[in-house]
Parts: C-alpha cells; structure tokens; sequence
C-alpha cells in the first residue's frame, strides 16, 4: 500500500509543479501578441 502512495503523491507532485506557471500569473494581463503572418482573409 505504501507504494501506492508513493505514486499519487508523485502524480500530485507533477500536476502541481505544471500548474504553478498557470495560476501564479493569473493577475497580470497577457503581453501583446505581435502580427506575423497577413491576414489572407479579408483580402488585404
């Protein structure tokens, strides 16, 4: 049994350690995408 938990804490510890990035810049405002490729759509 001790190896089963050994495993979920290990999963806990890589689903946590990935997610940090993601909620830690919740309150900045993304930074602003440049344009790098025409617009081919609207015929520009």
């Amino acid at each position: 049994m001790s190896e089963v938990w050994l495993i979920v804490i290990a999963c806990v510890a890589v689903v946590v350690s990935a997610a940090m990035p993601l909620l830690r810049d919740r309150g900045t405002p993304p930074p602003p995408r440049k344009e790098t490729l025409r617009d081919w759509r609207n015929g520009d």
